[in-house]
């Protein structure tokens, strides 16, 4: 059986036929108090299904451990964490164990949801609890990866809005700074950052993965950043646009493009990384012109 299987409560020992002595074996580990398992826990899941062998039935996973589970971007750093966050509601003692970072948090309604039978802070409160942990950008590129094209529900946006207009959580003025700098649609956190590199520099904000049509009517493609009047498109180029049948179909709809009149600005990992005012230079220049 590999770790993420086999975690189990030391009280159950006996019912798996174990003596005092095998729990005591070193093929066995003890990565919580009152938990054993035979294998390393390799990742966030296998460290959250040890830790559930204990868990309190009032706690839920919460802030970067109820990120990770959701799918929600994070900054690597956090998002290769091995600590827990858990939280309990106000008059249950915090959770304290090897490498669990304990919480208390206000009952909300609809607060925690089941999630690969986890209890865990639903999406929505999760991006709330980021705020005391990201900064103004990071959570702005956490709050998009919810709104993102491929996982947004209808109310999402409305109940982001709702769930920061309560008010009274922690680090409640950087939520309110975020929220309204939001936007829907988006397909990868480099989207993000590029867009919040161009607007911050003072450009105007471009439209999001639209469609582009030419005069026929005919489908040319769908485009990262697109300023309409100004006939730019502005492409981030990740590792997937490098592979063989994406680089074609990209080279034939900047082709396409290019004969319809639009300019295009194609930017890297690099130019992100190295070359940011030189970036944000191309993308004024194309506009001036």
């Amino acid at each position: 059986m590999t770790a993420a299987d086999d975690p189990f409560n030391v009280r159950d020992a006996a019912a798996r036929g174990l003596s005092k002595k095998q729990l005591r074996s070193k093929q066995l580990k003890a990565p919580f108090v009152a938990v054993r398992t035979s294998g390393p826990l390799d990742t966030v899941l296998d460290t959250a299904r040890a830790y559930a062998q204990r868990m309190n039935a009032a706690a839920f996973f919460s802030h970067i451990t109820a990120a990770v589970l959701w799918g929600i971007w994070l900054p690597s750093t956090h998002e290769r964490s091995r600590w827990l966050d858990v939280s309990v509601p106000p008059g249950v003692r915090a959770p304290r164990d090897h490498r669990v970072r304990g919480h208390h948090l206000i009952p909300r309604p609809g607060q925690i949801q089941i999630v690969l039978g986890f209890r865990v802070a639903n999406e929505i409160e999760t991006w709330c609890q980021l705020a005391q942990i990201l900064g103004l950008e990071d959570l702005i590129v956490a709050g998009e990866c919810l709104l993102a094209k491929n996982r947004r529900r209808p109310r999402m946006v409305w109940e982001l809005e709702a769930a920061v207009a309560v008010g009274g959580r922690p680090r409640q003025a950087l939520l309110n700074r975020a929220l309204p700098l939001l936007r829907a649609g988006v397909r990868s956190a480099m989207e993000t950052r590029l867009r919040r590199l161009l607007v911050e520099a003072g450009l105007p904000e471009p439209e999001i993965n639209r469609e582009i049509f030419d005069a026929a009517g005919v489908r040319v493609g769908e485009c990262d950043l697109v300023y309409v009047l100004q006939r730019v498109v502005v492409e981030y180029e990740g590792r997937q646009h490098f592979e063989e049948q994406a680089t074609r179909d990209d080279i034939l709809k900047y082709e396409r493009l290019q004969d319809l009149g639009w300019r295009v600005i194609r930017v890297t990992k690099d130019d992100m990384r190295d070359r940011r005012e030189e970036t944000v230079a191309r993308v004024r220049a194309a506009l001036a012109s």
